[in-house]
């Protein structure tokens, strides 16, 4: 696979047509079964323990319960994610009309915190395995079927749905040199498909 900038990817998980539909999968990413949650990098802990304070009225009271009760966020095998409700949702998840949500982003897009959310979440279905290199891998889960219908249906692929997580995590240029060096042919469709690049 390439690597670009240090980062291992695949052109062709990029370009797969995904467009999250949250009205169908009702935010499905906050509640995939599991014993963990998101993915954290360890720079992100103090981040959100700093912002905990503003998010904690939207928590329901059995995520309230995990977090008092366990914490807020699990190691294990050496990596860090979040804590979980009974194997599902993950504790920062809210329900505004049968949707998840995430507290944190709320409290971000309300202009309260400056933390967006976790970088792993911004990137999902990417996830990012990094050791010497980053590597980026699409995720794919049965709960996403939806956003692939949707993705064909607005001629939407992944590269730039995630444009704003790829240039969060790696930056405006290295975004540009990708579009420049693998999705050239789009390049000039790119208002259409996610922004002026």
């Amino acid at each position: 696979m390439p690597v670009l900038e240090g980062v291992i990817y695949s052109k062709k998980e990029l370009s797969v047509p995904f467009e999250c539909d949250l009205a169908k999968c009702k935010g499905a990413c906050c509640f995939i079964e599991g014993e963990f949650g998101a993915p954290l990098k360890a720079s992100e802990l103090k981040e959100i323990e700093k912002i905990l304070p503003w998010v904690w009225d939207l928590i329901p009271a059995r995520a309230k319960q995990v977090v008092e009760r366990e914490g807020w966020w699990k190691r294990q095998n050496g990596r860090i994610y979040t804590n979980v409700v009974s194997r599902r949702e993950c504790v920062f998840a809210y329900f505004e009309n049968g949707i998840a949500k995430c507290a944190i982003e709320r409290r971000y897009r309300e202009g309260k915190i400056s933390f967006r959310k976790p970088i792993s979440c911004h990137l999902f279905p990417l996830r990012e395995n990094s050791f010497i290199l980053s590597e980026i891998r699409y995720m794919e889960i049965p709960e996403c079927k939806e956003a692939i219908a949707n993705g064909i249906k607005n001629q939407k692929p992944l590269y730039a749905f995630l444009k704003e997580a790829l240039i969060r995590r790696f930056g405006e240029n290295w975004y540009k040199r990708l579009i420049e060096e693998e999705f050239e042919e789009e390049k000039n469709g790119a208002d259409r498909l996610g922004g002026a690049i």
